[in-house]
């Protein structure tokens, strides 16, 4: 037995009822005091476990739900995209997109609608959206190189009467419907014809005219004409 265990038992043996009544309050309060902090962090550790595991769940509950909505999405998208295709198929009847300057040009805004779509699907995660943009955009692009002759024709039909009443007479011609070209009196003068460019161009842009003439009478061999940088009928009309 080593010194200090001798005296420690000395100590003990030495001391009163009393005094060891109070050593044991002291080892009493050491206990409860310094089992305390202890237990309190085992209950915040405990707290901690069970508000993550929560947090956790609620979570993945959230995530599955973004997952369940984007799957949503993409399968309303492709049904979407199938009922285009499908409708490109049987054929589109434009007959309703005739007569006013303002129909005529609708025609070009569902050509638009369907780019957006296209655009949209091939900027797509899901692979069978990018597939059928790719379908849906071939097709639109064979529709339109049909079309956009037709609609320079409806264009200058549309035009005509508003312009033959102001002795204007309003021709298509080239290859493609290319070219528009407006003969009157009024284009003797030079001003008659910038002014008219400007009203017009961005209408004519529309419809993808590549050139417009101006003649003041028919034979007129030295008459103005404007080039116009417009998109080739095959590209997808968007309204940038």
């Amino acid at each position: 037995m080593d010194k200090l265990t001798k005296d420690a038992l000395a100590n003990d043996q030495n001391m009163s009822p009393r005094d060891t009544g109070k050593q044991k309050k002291i080892n009493l309060k050491i206990l409860k005091f310094g089992c305390f902090p202890i237990i309190i962090l085992f209950g915040l550790i405990s707290i901690i476990a069970v508000f993550s595991d929560e947090k956790i769940e609620q979570t993945n509950v959230k995530k599955e739900t973004i997952i369940n909505k984007s799957e949503d999405t993409d399968e309303k998208t492709i049904e979407q995209l199938k009922r285009e295709i499908e409708s490109i198929d049987k054929g589109v009847d434009f007959s309703t997109y005739r007569g006013e300057i303002q129909s005529v040009q609708m025609e070009i805004v569902l050509f638009g609608a369907w780019a957006k779509n296209i655009i949209d699907a091939k900027n797509n995660k899901n692979k069978a959206i990018n597939d059928l943009g790719e379908i849906l955009e071939s097709k639109v692009k064979r529709l339109q190189v049909k079309e956009f002759p037709l609609l320079r024709m409806a264009y200058k039909e549309a035009i005509y009467q508003k312009l033959w009443v102001e002795n204007i007479e309003t021709n298509v011609i080239g290859k493609g419907n290319r070219t528009i070209q407006f003969t009157g009196a009024l284009f003797a003068n030079n001003k008659n014809k910038q002014d008219t460019q400007n009203t017009l161009s961005n209408v004519l842009r529309q419809f993808r005219f590549k050139k417009v003439n101006y003649k003041w009478y028919k034979y007129d061999d030295e008459y103005t004409y404007y080039d116009m940088d417009t998109p080739n009928d095959n590209e997808l009309v968007t309204f940038n």
